[in-house]
């Protein structure tokens, strides 16, 4: 399976200055990584449904979930191979399953319920912004009731270097080539935004 060469040495980079944390995954603050997890969870009720999380670090969501009484069939899969070896010792015993792969061509043999990716397009590699279109058809295409993703916004008061931002409107407008429901949340941050896509219409749903 093809990988993110250049991501991957990005957060491995992170990995080895920070060790195994939010801040391996480059965020700042725990806070503002619990605040995109809450986030995803405007896409619907993962409790019981078969979740995959793209980009899953060192496995900080499960135990979120699992915090709030939240207890999904759990798949993460990650570029970087310390951090999924990370995870299945820290979740050895567990139902939970962890693979090494890129979001852009992870298979599966059957579509999840949910997909979830929290900072997936953080890291401006050379040819991120051209992969996100293709990413996110791909994702997609593996949920069977609905996506949530998060981006950098491009309204955001102030940049880092390095990261990519998006104008949520040109995510939105994509988003509505891919699916017949949308929702976008810019309200928890002022420098994200996440979208959430349905494949299972919402005001269809008992």
């Amino acid at each position: 399976m093809l990988l993110d060469t250049e991501t991957a040495r990005f957060y491995e980079e992170h990995l080895r200055r920070h060790g195994f944390g939010f801040r391996a995954a480059g965020l700042g603050r725990r806070a503002s990584q619990e605040k995109r997890f809450a986030a995803l969870l405007g896409l619907g009720s993962l409790h019981g449904k078969r979740v995959l999380d793209v980009g899953c670090g060192s496995g900080d969501l499960l135990p979120w979930l699992n915090a709030r009484g939240i207890e999904p069939e759990y798949t993460g899969i990650d570029v970087v191979r310390p951090m999924i070896e990370r995870c299945r010792t820290r979740f050895n015993g567990t139902r939970a399953r962890f693979y090494v792969g890129d979001a852009l061509t992870f298979v599966t043999g059957e579509p999840y319920d949910y997909v979830v990716a929290s900072g997936i397009f953080g890291y401006n590699a050379k040819d991120t912004r051209e992969r996100v279109r293709p990413t996110l058809e791909h994702l997609f295409s593996l949920a069977r009731i609905g996506m949530a993703v998060n981006f950098l916004s491009c309204r955001a008061p102030t940049r880092s270097p390095g990261r990519l931002y998006l104008q949520p409107a040109d995510v939105l407008q994509f988003a509505y080539e891919l699916a017949p429901a949308v929702k976008l949340d810019h309200t928890y941050l002022p420098n994200d935004f996440t979208v959430c896509l349905y494949r299972m219409l919402p005001w269809e749903a008992d």
